[in-house]
Order: C-alpha cells, then sequence, then structure tokens
C-alpha cells in the first residue's frame, strides 16, 4: 500500500537577529498499516540523485522478511515505493542494522561481582531475549545460575575492586582482579594485578599480569565510544581501564596521588597500550572515553585537594563491583530470596554464601557521584602513546565566560552540583564541545509518579566549548522547561523530565556556525504485552520516552547563540523522533524523522544548513 499524502507545511524560523535566516520545510504523510506495525530500520542516502530510502521491517518469520521502501527527494515529495520479501540472510548482509534472530532466543553469560570478603565471583547467567517489533529491538529477561570461584593453579585468589568487561558478542567476560600469592597478601592484591577472560562456560585464563610500583586501583573502566552508531553488543569496542593509586594502604609507598595508569585492552582480551600519565586532577571523576581521529579523550569534574588520593576524595569507588546492571542485580538478589517462616534465615544464608550479589551497579556508583559538588572540570587527549594535553578548568571560569541566548533572561548557572555530561562533539577548527545537563533530587516521592524520593529532574542545558588544547573558551546555557509535559502520561509512573537531553551538534557548510539539535522528551508511550501460555496469561506494561527537537545554532567564532525553536508541530498533531533513525544528513540539509504516537503519520522536517 503507498502512503499518501496529507498536507505541505512551510514554516520559517528565525534563529535570532544576529544569525542567519533558517527556512524548515515539513511534510507529513499517511503511513500503511503494515508498516505501522513495523519499525523504520534504517535510512539511506543517495547524494547523487539527492533522495533518501526509509526502510520499514515489517513482523516477519524466522525465514522471510517484509521490507517496505519508501524513497523521497531533496523536497520531501515521495517519489517510489517498493514492497519486498527477502530472505533472512539477504536481510542481514545487505543492511549492517539488521538484528532480528527470531521472535526470542535465548544465550548464556556471567556475570562478575564481590562477594561480602571482596573477592572475585563469577555467576552463570541465561539471557531470553524477546523481539519488539515497534522499536526493532530486544527486550531482555536475565535468569541467574550458579556461582563459580575463579582460582588458579597455584590456588590464587583474586580480589574484585571493580572492572568488568561483558562481551555479548562472543559470549565472554574480561575482568581486573587483584592477584593474592597468599590468603592475608592484601597489599600484593594492589601492586598485582590479573587480566582474566572467561568464556561462558566458566574456562579462566590468565590473559596478562599487571604490576604496579606501588597501591593501585582502577577508577574508570569503559568501552570507547566512537562516532559508530552501532551498538557496543553488535561491535565490540576496545575496553578503556585507568588506575589510580590509592592512599593509606602502604605507608612506604611514595608516589604521586595523580600518577595514572591507562590501559587499552582488545574485546578478546589483549593489552594493546599502556600509558602512564600525570592526571591534571588526582580528584578526578572520568566520565567517558571516547575516539575521534586515532585520538582518545577523556573528560570529566575534579575535586582538587593537595597531596589528596583518589579514594580518600570521594566516599565511594568509582567502578562497578558487578558487571551486572540494576535490572539484573534486581532479578538475581528476588530469586535468592526465601518465603515462609524460615525465610529470614534463609536469606540471611545466601547472603553469607555468596548467592546474592553483592556488588554495587555503575548506576548506583554515578548516582551517588552526580550529587556530589565538584570544583573543576577536565579533559584530556590521548594520541600515539602518549598525553598531548591535560587541562583543568575551575567551576568560576565557566560562570564567567557564560553564554544565554537573547530571549533567556538569566545564564544557567554551573556551580559543580548536581550535574551530568552525555555528549561530545569536535568542530573543524579543532574546538571540543560537550553537553551536559543539571538536576536537582527531589525531597519528597514526585506527585503522581511511580518513583522514590531522590529522583532527578532535569533542567537547565550546558555546551561547554574548549579549543584545541582543552581551554575553556565558552559555556552556553539553556533553560529547558519541561514542566509543560510533566504531568501523567497513560498513568504512567515517569514524567518527562526525569529523562535527560540528548542531541546532535552538526556545523553548517561554511564551518562558522554549529546547530545545536536537542532531543527533548515530550511525552511517554505505554505498550502491553501479554504473554499466553498453557497455565497462564501474563500481561506486562513498559513506558518509554517520546521526543521531540528543540534546536538553534551557536557562532563558533563570536561565541554567541540563537534562541531555540520546536520542530514538529504541525496540523495540530504530536509527532516524535523515530526511536531508532530520527536524523539525516544530505547536503545542504539536515531532516528529521517523527510520527505520531501511533505510528499512523510520518512527519519530515527538513533544515538548510548551507547558510
Amino acid at each position: 500500500m503507498k502512503i499518501k499524502l496529507l498536507i505541505t507545511a512551510l514554516l520559517m524560523a528565525w534563529l535570532g537577529t544576529s544569525l542567519a535566516q533558517n527556512e524548515v520545510l515539513e511534510k507529513s504523510y499517511d503511513i500503511s498499516r503494515k508498516a505501522k506495525r513495523g519499525y523504520l530500520g534504517g535510512t539511506e542516502v543517495n547524494d547523487q540523485k539527492q533522495t533518501f530510502d526509509m526502510i520499514y521491517v515489517l513482523p516477519s518469520s524466522a525465514r522471510k522478511v517484509k521490507i517496505e521502501t519508501y524513497t523521497f527527494n531533496k523536497d520531501l515529495d515521495l517519489v517510489n515505493t517498493i514492497n519486498e520479501d527477502w530472505d533472512v540472510d539477504k536481510v542481514r548482509s545487505r543492511y549492517k542494522w539488521f538484528n532480528f534472530r527470531g521472535d526470542t532466543y535465548q544465550t548464556n553469560a556471567l556475570t562478575a561481582s564481590i562477594t561480602m570478603g571482596g573477592k572475585l565471583v563469577f555467576r552463570k547467567k541465561l539471557i531470553t531475549w524477546k523481539y519488539r517489533w515497534w522499536y526493532g529491538t530486544y527486550i531482555k529477561n536475565v535468569k541467574m545460575l550458579e556461582k563459580v570461584k575463579p582460582k588458579s593453579d597455584a590456588g590464587e585468589k583474586y580480589v574484585f575492586r571493580g572492572g568488568a568487561y561483558e562481551v555479548d558478542r562472543d559470549s565472554s567476560i574480561l575482568v581486573v582482579a587483584g592477584r593474592q600469592d597468599s590468603p592475608k597478601d592484601g597489599l600484593g592484591s594492589y601492586l598485582h594485578y590479573d587480566l582474566l577472560k572467561s568464556d561462558n562456560e566458566v574456562n579462566i585464563s590468565v590473559m596478562a599480569n599487571i604490576d604496579f610500583p606501588a597501591p593501585y586501583a582502577p577508577i574508570f573502566a569503559e568501552p570507547l565510544r566512537d562516532d559508530n552508531d552501532m551498538a557496543n553488543d553488535d561491535l565490540p569496542r576496545d575496553w578503556i581501564v585507568v588506575f589510580a593509586p590509592q592512599g593509606g594502604v602502604d605507608k612506604k609507598a611514595n608516589i604521586a596521588a595523580n600518577k595514572f595508569v591507562y590501559f587499552r585492552i582488545t574485546p578478546e582480551g589483549k593489552i594493546v597500550e599502556r600509558v602512564d600519565f600525570d592526571a591534571p586532577s588526582s580528584g578526578w571523576r572520568i566520565l567517558e572515553a571516547y575516539e575521534k581521529n586515532n585520538s582518545v579523550f577523556f573528560y570529566g569534574p575534579t575535586i582538587s585537594k593537595e597531596s589528596k588520593y583518589v579514594n580518600q576524595l570521594f566516599s565511594t569507588g568509582l567502578v562497578a563491583t558487578t558487571s551486572a546492571d540494576e535490572e539484573e542485580k534486581a532479578t538475581e538478589n528476588t530469586s535468592a530470596k526465601s518465603g515462609g517462616m524460615f525465610g529470614g534465615f534463609k536469606n540471611m544464608v545466601n547472603t553469607l554464601s555468596g548467592n546474592k550479589d553483592m556488588g554495587v551497579t555503575q548506576d548506583a556508583i554515578d548516582n551517588m557521584l552526580d550529587a556530589m559538588n565538584f570544583n573543576g572540570f577536565a579533559l584530556a587527549e590521548l594520541s600515539n602513546g602518549k598525553i598531548k594535553f591535560a587541562k583543568e578548568t575551575p567551576v568560576a571560569d565557566f560562570n564567567s565566560k557564560a553564554v544565554k541566548p537573547d530571549d533567556q533572561k538569566d545564564i544557567v548557572k554551573f556551580d559543580g552540583k548536581k550535574f551530568s555530561t552525555f555528549g561530545i562533539f569536535f568542530a573543524s577548527n579543532g574546538d571540543i564541545l560537550i553537553n551536559g545537563q543539571d538536576f536537582k533530587l527531589t525531597k519528597n516521592k514526585p506527585f503522581g509518579a511511580g518513583q522514590p524520593a531522590g529522583t532527578k529532574l532535569y533542567k537547565g542545558v550546558y555546551l561547554f566549548q574548549f579549543d584545541a588544547q582543552g581551554n575553556l573558551k565558552h559555556n552556553y546555557g539553556i533553560f529547558i522547561d519541561q514542566k509543560k509535559t510533566a504531568g501523567f502520561f497513560n498513568q504512567s509512573p515517569l514524567t518527562s523530565d526525569m529523562f535527560p537531553v540528548s542531541g546532535n551538534m552538526i556545523e553548517s557548510a561554511d564551518k562558522s556556525k554549529l546547530y545545536w539539535l536537542m532531543n527533548i522528551c515530550r511525552s511517554i508511550h505505554k505498550e502491553v504485552d501479554t504473554d499466553v501460555n498453557f497455565f497462564s496469561t501474563t500481561t506486562t506494561s513498559t513506558w518509554t520516552p517520546l521526543y521531540s527537537v528543540q534546536y538553534g545554532t551557536i557562532d563558533l567564532n563570536k561565541g554567541t547563540t540563537s534562541d531555540f525553536k520546536l520542530l514538529g508541530e504541525s496540523e495540530k498533531k504530536k509527532f516524535y523522533l523515530f526511536p531508532s533513525k530520527s536524523l539525516i544528513q544530505m547536503n545542504p540539509f539536515i531532516i528529521y524523522l517523527s510520527e505520531t504516537e501511533k505510528g499512523d503519520k510520518l512527519l519530515l522536517s527538513r533544515m538548510d544548513i548551507s547558510k
């Protein structure tokens, strides 16, 4: 069935008196009933013909895949529609984004975590994946199985201070663990670490020995991020682990508190790089390692106190002591509980025996750290095995270089308290831009929401602009008012201001301006999933945030910003970004793809970035 043009709306948006006029063209279409039941799998641009394809994947079988492809020209006119049935293998070879492996499938994996005594323990887990056709993604259900303690041939036992990487593609796990040469060798476990690799049958191999001249522990352990939008599950990146010296462990140790050590480890478990470097602050909370043009960039807030070590500045460790996420840990601990009159005793036995996951997840650690007060922000670049720069900027400098839109009364003040970051961008002139956002913690349970006190409600947005040497140039701040959409949604336990902003930054053709395109939550979608078996019927409700785009520009040279407008309010209907692919670049345009909550109408929004 072809989709039919409903209406064409030409909207003019003014991006501030000091910046060039920017024209937005919007057109909307009906979507076929079949496509409505599927999802937008991907998009393809033909720059030569100045056309782009939207490729819908419809509910299909394990052998055949139904594809509907809609082709539009640069003026957003529909020029062709194709309906096809393809073999699954053909779709997989044709489209890298195609992730369908059947309506359900199972995988075996391992979780690494800590025991009550601080030792490393592995747990087997069975993961059942179920496909959601509306999103084109899988949801997982985890069943935790037996635990296994690792021991080497020499009977060495491992202390786990965090640092594990589950490589889903290979059903394997990498772990850095402190090695004890004797049961009471606590100091040795800070000086000597083993890089362990295990398959899902708990066949454990020592991949490398890591030694330090003084007590060290991991303070960052995450996969690299990059410009590729493929999920790490499908394309595992290298693993970055950063160690920092620990104070008070060995009084004889004499090493500066900022002598950090960086490791780059392949998903197969090979250390390809070790770099010793001077961190800009011993109290550096590294948030992300991002690879761009063969360099790795680190950034995050700092607490600077002279001669203090990282473990003396933070009240919690910085790296998760379990590779399980919050949902998996909750599932595991629930399954370890026992009811009845002996439930309390059995629960205590489960805890002491290690049946419960005693580790702290990265989300739980981040929530504690996000609420702390920091007095600086640091950025560093590592290239060719050396640190090119590592620069710390005091919090006060961000407010002295604050920039706001003309129609905004006040600046978004940055005080180093209760904020998080969510993205990094690299401009053609070498500038580095980092997004961040303020939040507040609710003192009481949010009104009408099924969330506890202490829930994050997100507020103002920042964009930090640094030069190529890490010096702060400007701090752009935009107030985001999500209170207007923070009410009840389908009796949802969530509200829109519980979700941080995300988005994209795209340079204009002449590289003088940056289009700042913020995805903000505008509503909550409710989906009901029903499982029917011989004995019972289970109904599960899930809620998913729906986003729209708030957009404006900044002048990279002048350090000014426009006012910000909202896309997708045509026909008196509300459109929300597609959950998978929502942005197309086709010179000289960027095109946003949105749909109604029901998925029955499509909105194309084109912005000319040549001006």
